[in-house]
This record gives structure tokens, sequence and C-alpha cells, in this order.
């Protein structure tokens, strides 16, 4: 960070930087009258300087340079002022400001009010620079019990630019569209009126020792990127929940009021309970109530209320006389509303739970498959999204006050509403191989757009660092790994004085240039999609024809980041499965931090593995180049602090167990057909499941229960009385080829034996152990001790962690466990089993083609085998 690099007394705030100088007289005493204590100043653009720039010097040597090869315009500047008509300047010819031309440069020059002050500490203080007071200013200028004439100049990158401006206006210089302020120099100087003279002659006393340079105040940009994983999507999780609780309410309100104990119509008096505006007083208090524009406008105001928002095209429809602005969406399932809530009261439905959900799901949702994106749980991506604070900094008076923006990318598969404007069924190619677009990569090109429009939307079109924390689960793993690995590509490192790692792109290119290229667009299925840095391409001819492509980012306002710094990058469980085939996605994605010196140009990276995933498509990557088998590792490189840059840790649990996602329900798991004998469990499938069950702990014992139909069994997903255990049921089955039995009999029917586990309410609290595992280390710089939190600059701007367990004995031993990196399987066996028990899931399902399990390195008593993993080189291996 250049804010705190300076020559001189120049301390920096929020947008502006201030020059202070100590003035005095002869006798050392503070000075009444400050007409004659003055500044000169000039301002330095990029343009002015672009090969120094360009030599990547570090930034105290730009000043340096700068100061020498400016440093006689300043004089020059303070001569000319001083003479008037080959004469010295008098007094009464004095003026407050005044301008300089000196070799196409334009010198102010101007009396400077002076702050009768004890130190430079009392002036910053007064003038509201907590960080320069606290974290720059040297302690034996904080205070001083002498009584000081304090000069205080400041500038701010407005106010600069305008110089320049003027400064072109007056030379005729040829302005280009990227110059910039980038550096503002100040030297004081006085007069003094000569003994003796009559007409008030003045002296002058340059302080050529004294110029102080400072580049301009910095805006650094902070900006929190969240990649959800596959099928995940906090819009579509929200849209679902808010609409079942909206509905909840008029539904039940309906069914309590239209029969009493005797099944009898209640009167209107005892529908006085009910707000009047609502649709169920209304279709409560109506013999035969229609949908009109009236009860549409009851229906979508409810449903504002209840947060239900909706991105499709703006709609307007008449309302007496009112015109209700909504969208068309909104409007086509009011009425799908009235229909449920009119059905409700001719009880042709009721206002269970579950009706709400399967009406929702078919009527309302564009996917009406029950395990859409819609109906999944939260993950750990969206709750710490929510976390991260983008007023924290702004709050603390003694940092650097920094502007700070987030975003949320949905997971591969679903599609986000705020590029879509509207809400879309999941997709297939998305979903199955993670491209298209909804895939790994769509979703970073997204991410570029929206972090542009913010941009422009609040008006910053000149940042110097842009400073990420970049956080991916599954998928959005990989999306993370390929967005840093991208961005970094053709970068060079950049000396700062806060950060080690902040580079900037080499031949002036914008940051997005590796993800759109030359052309500066991209096509991504049937989407053609721009760089929003791109503001000089008006459209494009994609087939050589007529058709044209326009370019939604023509002639907006051009965007100019100088510096990059990966600051944090969480990463819960990468699973890439880009393509058909998953062992050489490392050579199809940008995935490897350890490539082109990617190593030394990132902050900190944080990757946690689930240790009990074992599904056929669900193959990791490794953040590390060898194999890691290890349950912990961290990396020889470390941070400025003296921890690791890189670490990677296998913990307990399921590959959403980690990320996220569940809801808190029944677990009924699939795990096979097995052809048996006769119609009873045979011993040796009775040892197998005993044996694995003992192994992986899935269940607390290993009770066999014969049900006599999948029927029976399928009922389990909604029932809690049911202990747990390992469910079966024999079917006879015909086969159209006659099978020979181990008696030599020949049959075309055969005995089969269809196995499942059951778990009744599998909790998904441990996720919330998992998500403070990558909240600890992104604050502090020991996760294991908690006791120092990281340099203000390093430490990632959450809010406070409000995801309880510490009543939960089990999840808090877990934590404690897992935060000293402890294996818990043999730290805490008692512990580990209950934690198998209750909270891990189960994600493997036999005949399920997205969740099959792998056959990897299976024992002979196993169900199935072992996850496989690739080094972030794509070497293959296995664990456990």
């Amino acid at each position: 960070m250049s804010n705190d690099i300076t020559k001189g007394n120049a301390f920096h705030k929020e947008g502006e930087v201030v020059h202070l100088n100590e003035f005095c007289t002869k006798e050392n005493e503070a000075i009444e009258e400050d007409i004659k204590t003055r500044i000169a100043y000039m301002v330095i653009s990029n343009e002015d300087i672009k090969e120094l720039l360009d030599s990547n010097n570090d930034k105290q040597t730009i000043l340096n340079k700068v100061i020498e090869e400016y440093k006689p315009y300043l004089i020059k500047a303070v001569e000319k002022e001083s003479t008037k008509n080959n004469k010295p300047l008098i007094f009464d010819d004095l003026r407050g400001v005044t301008e300089q031309i000196v070799d196409k440069k334009l010198v102010k020059l101007c009396t400077t009010q002076l702050y009768n002050s004890k130190s430079y500490g009392s002036v910053l203080k007064a003038k509201k620079y907590h960080h320069a007071y606290k974290k720059v200013l040297e302690k034996n200028l904080k205070e001083n019990l002498e009584k000081k004439s304090t000069s205080a100049l400041t500038f701010t990158k407005d106010s600069c630019n305008e110089i320049i401006k003027k400064e072109v206006n007056k030379t005729s210089k040829k302005l280009n569209k990227n110059e910039q302020a980038y550096i503002v120099l100040s030297m004081p100087y006085v007069y003094n009126i000569k003994d003796g003279s009559k007409t008030k002659e003045l002296e002058l006393i340059s302080y050529e020792d004294k110029i102080i340079a400072s580049f301009m105040p910095e805006l650094i940009v902070e900006y929190g990127v969240f990649f959800d994983g596959t099928n995940n999507n906090i819009y579509n999780i929200d849209f679902y929940k808010n609409f079942k609780k909206f509905l909840k309410e008029p539904a039940k309100n309906i069914e309590d009021k239209i029969k009493n104990r005797d099944g009898l119509r209640r009167s209107k008096g005892e529908l006085e309970t009910l707000d009047k505006k609502t649709i169920q007083y209304h279709i409560l208090s109506i013999d035969n109530p229609e949908f009109t524009n009236e009860t549409k406008k009851m229906i979508i105001n409810q449903m504002n209320n209840a947060s239900i928002r909706y991105f499709d095209s703006k709609s307007v429809f008449i309302v007496g006389k009112d015109e209700i602005t909504t969208t068309k969406k909104a409007e086509k399932d009011s009425k799908k509303v009235f229909d449920y809530l009119l059905d409700v009261k001719n009880s042709k439905k009721d206002a269970q739970e579950k009706t709400i959900s399967d009406y929702i799901i078919k009527e309302i949702l564009p996917d009406d498959n029950e395990d859409s994106s819609f109906t999944n749980g939260e993950t750990n991506i969206s709750r710490l999204y929510e976390l991260y604070d983008g007023d924290d900094v702004k709050k603390n008076k003694d940092a650097l006050p920094n502007t700070r923006f987030k975003l949320y990318e949905s997971g591969s598969g679903t599609f986000n509403p705020f590029i879509q404007k509207d809400y879309e069924d999941d997709s297939v190619v998305g979903l199955g191989l993670g491209m298209g677009e909804s895939g790994v990569i769509a979703h970073c090109l997204y991410s570029c757009i929206k972090m542009v429009e913010q941009l422009r939307k609040d008006s910053i079109t000149h940042i110097d660092e842009l400073v990420l924390d970049v956080f991916g689960f599954s998928r959005g793993s990989t999306s993370a790994r390929h967005f840093i690995c991208t961005l970094l590509k053709n970068t060079q490192l950049v000396k700062n004085k806060k950060r080690e790692y902040t580079i900037k792109t080499k031949d002036s290119k914008d940051i997005f240039y590796e993800f759109f290229g030359s052309n500066g667009y991209v096509r991504i299925g049937s989407k053609t999609i721009f760089n929003p840095l791109r503001t000089d391409i008006e459209y494009i001819n994609p087939n050589n024809n007529n058709h044209r492509v326009y370019n939604p980012f023509y002639k907006e306002k051009e965007i100019t980041i100088e510096s990059i710094s990966f600051r944090f990058a969480g990463l819960f469980d990468t699973v890439t499965h880009y393509g058909i085939m998953q062992s050489n996605d490392s050579d199809d994605l940008n995935i490897n931090f350890f490539e082109n010196d990617n190593n030394k140009k990132v902050g900190h990276v944080v990757h946690l593995m689930a240790d009990d995933e074992f599904r056929y498509n669900f193959e990791a990557y490794s953040i590390f180049t060898s194999i890691n088998k290890h349950y912990y590792k961290q990396s020889t490189e470390k941070r400025e602090d003296g921890g690791a840059r890189f670490e990677e840790f296998y913990v307990p649990g399921a590959h959403a167990d980690v990320g996220g996602g569940y809801n808190e329900e029944n677990e009924l798991v699939y795990l096979g057909d097995f052809i048996i004998e006769e119609k009873k469990l045979p011993e040796y499938l009775r040892k197998n499941i005993e044996n694995w069950n003992n192994k992986y702990n899935w269940l607390k014992n290993n009770a066999l229960i014969q049900k006599d139909s999948k029927k029976e069994i399928k009922k389990l997903k909604e029932e809690t009385k049911e202990k747990e255990g390992f469910y079966y049921y024999i079917k006879n089955q015909y086969k159209l080829n006659p099978r020979e039995d181990i008696w030599g009999n020949s049959s075309n029917w055969e005995y089969h034996l269809h196995l499942y586990m059951y778990k009744p309410k599998v909790s998904n609290k441990y996720e919330h152990v998992a998500m403070r595992l990558m909240y600890d280390k992104a604050i502090y710089v020991d996760s294991k001790t908690q006791k120092n939190r990281k340099d203000e600059f390093e430490m990632v701007p959450f809010g406070k962690f409000n995801y309880s367990f510490k009543d939960d004995e089990t999840l808090k031993e877990t934590y404690k466990a897992l935060k000293e990196h402890k294996v818990l399987k043999k730290e805490n066996t008692k512990i580990y089993k209950e934690l198998k028990n209750n909270y891990l899931h189960h994600s493997s399902q036999v005949g399920n083609f997205v969740n099959k399990p792998s056959n990897e390195k299976k024992d002979e008593y196993e169900l199935y085998g072992k996850r496989v993993i690739y080094s972030t080189k794509g070497k293959e291996f296995t664990r456990g």
C-alpha cells in the first residue's frame, strides 16, 4: 500500500492527503501572521513519469526520482513569483494564490493557513487523520509541549486532476484520456519584509530541503467473491423458502376459519381477527370470490411483504386510478396462489406444510424436481457471504478506510437471476458436466461483470489496489481457483509496503484480459459475453454476416485497476468434474497455485477436504502438486506473519457436510441389490455389513431389520418413529435367462435383497463447525490458539460468528480437536462415533447416476470403494 509511502510529512486518510510544515520566527516562536508563509505545489501525472512507472521501481524510489526531476520546477516558479518587472516583489502586490508555468508544468503558489498547535499529532487528530496518527506518525512528533505554527495543505484526487486539466488548457498540451494525477509535490517558502524598505520589498527564503512528495490518496477496494457449490443458489433457496412461509399463513387462516367443530361454516363476525386488506379475508368474506386486478394487487402486496423477489421483465396493471408495477411472473404466480387458497376454502386442498411445498414445487418453481437448487439447504459459502462485513473497516478509526463490496455467484448448474433476469430451472449440462452457460467458467465471467457493474454504479473509475478475498465450495471451489489462477496469468509482483504478494498485469492489459482475450469477448454456449472493461467495442459480427451482437458496455465509464492483491482464498472440498472425464481437469482448467510463481502471488490459501466422501462423480483436487495423504499439510512457503501460506486439511464429513447444503431430515440411503439363494439374509452378507459398519462407524449398532416391500422402507423418509438401522426387503424377480442355483437347479426366478441404511433426523449443524474452521483461518495468525488476530491489512473482514454450537458437547469437542489439526477418529473415538452417527451424512447412493459410489481400492467386505483424489497436477491417489 503506497498511502503510507511518502517523502516528508505527508499523511493520508480516506480520499485525502495532507502536507504538514512547521513555521516559526527567528526566535523559534509561533507566527501570529500567516500572509507571508507560503507553499508552492505541483501535480505529476502518470503520463509525466510513464517510463519511470514502467521500470517497476519501488514506490519510495519513484518518489525520490520525481523530487530530483521536478524540484527545479518548484524553485523556478517561486523565483518567478518573487520578482515583478525585474524588480523584487513588494508586499502590496503579493496575492493569496498565484500560478506559474514552468516548461509546460503548472505550479500553484499560495498563502497557507497556520495552526497554533503543540505538534503534528495535534493537527492530525483535529483533522481526523486517525490512521495516520495511530499507525504512521513517529512517536516524537505526536506530542510536543512547545507551541508551533503548523500549515496543513490538503489534496484530493479530484482537486489534483483539475490541476492537470487546467495545465493542459494553459499549455496547449494534448490530454491523454488515461492521464491521471499521480504524485503531488510541495515546497514551503516565506517572504520577509526587507529591513528599511519603504515599499515593503520582500525577501525570499525557499526551503528546498523541506520538499514533501506523496502519491495520490489511494483508492483501495476490497471485494469478497463467493462461488457456491453445484446445484446451490441462495436466490433460489430464498425464493422457495419465502414463498412457503408466505403461502402458509393465508392457507392456515382460511383452513382454521371455514369450519367449526361441528363442520359448520363460520359467520363473517368471526373473521374480525383477520386484516381486511389481506387475500385470506377477501376469500373468506365472499361466497364466490373471483380473480380480479384487485385480488391480484392484494396477493402481490403480500408477496412483496414476504420478501419474495422477482427478476423478470416489468409489467403494469391498473387498479382504479393506481398503476401497479410488478413482473410478468409475479402476476402469473398471484393467480396460482389465488387458485390454491380457493381450493383450501373448498376443502380440495389443506394447509399442511407438505401440501404447500408440493404445490409450490409443481406450480410455482421453474424446476419441479424435488432435489433442485430451490429446495437445497444453505451452504457455508452463502453463510460466509452474509458474514462478510462491508462496513467493518470504516467503523475502525485506527484503520485506513477502504471501499468494500461483496458478490455471490451461484453454483454450477444454476443460473444467477441478476444475470439471467429471471429464475430458471437448473441446467443438465451445468450440473452434469460443469460446462455451458451455468458452468464453472461461465460463473467466473459473470462475477467479472457483476464486479464492474458495482464499481460503475458507485462511480469508481480508478482503483489503486483491488484486494480480493475469494471463497468457493465444490465446483465453486474450482471456479474460485480458476478465477484466481486465470487472473494471475501474465502478471508480475509489485513492491508494496503492506503486502508482498500484490501484482499488476504485464503490457498494461486490463485485469480480465486472460478471460476474454484480445477480441474482448468469449462465446459460452449460445451466449456472447463481453469483457466489461472493454468500452471501446460497439458490436461484433460473430459469423461474418449482417447479424450484430452489441456490447452492453460500449461507451460506459472506463475503469482502471492498477494492482490486485489476492489476500485470502477459502476453499471447501474442490470437485472439478469438468466435462466427461475428471482425470484431465488439471489440463482443462487453471487451478494450480504452484505454476508461474502463483504461489508467491497469493496471501493465504486454505482448503478443507471431506474425509468421508466416497462418490464416483465427486473426485477431488488437492491444492498441492504432490500426493497429499496427510490429514493436515502446510506449505514451506510462509506468510509475513510466520503462518503457512498454503494449508490443506481433511476433516470429517461428506462433501456437503464440509461445504454445507443439507436440510435437517431423515436419511435413507440405498446400499445395493444383492442376489441371494434363499429368501433370507445370507450370513456372509450380514458379516460384510457388520464389518463395513464397524470400520466406518455409520451407525451406532448393526441392527438389520426386514420389511415386506420397498414401499414400506420408503416411508422411513417421512417417519421418525422407526429406529436407525440397516433395512432390507427380499423380492423374487423374474429373469429372461434362467439361472442355476448352487444345487444345480435351473430357474428364471431369483431372490434379490435390496439393502438400505436409515438414520432419523440427521442434523446439519456440523456444517457450522467446518465453517468456523475456515472463519478462524481468515481471522487469526494462529487459528489453534486464536491469541493473535491477523494484521488489519491481512484479516478478512468478517463480522461476528453467530452460529453457536457451544451447548452441544459433540460439536464443541469436535471443533476443539479439529482447530488444533488433530485427527478426531484417533484423538476422541467416542466423540467421533457420536458425530458420525448424528451429524455426518452418507452421500453415496447405489443406482443413482450422480451419487453412485466409487469402486476404487474396494476391500472384499466393503460395499463400495474409496474416493479418487488428484494432485493439482493430475496425479491420482486414494486415502484410507
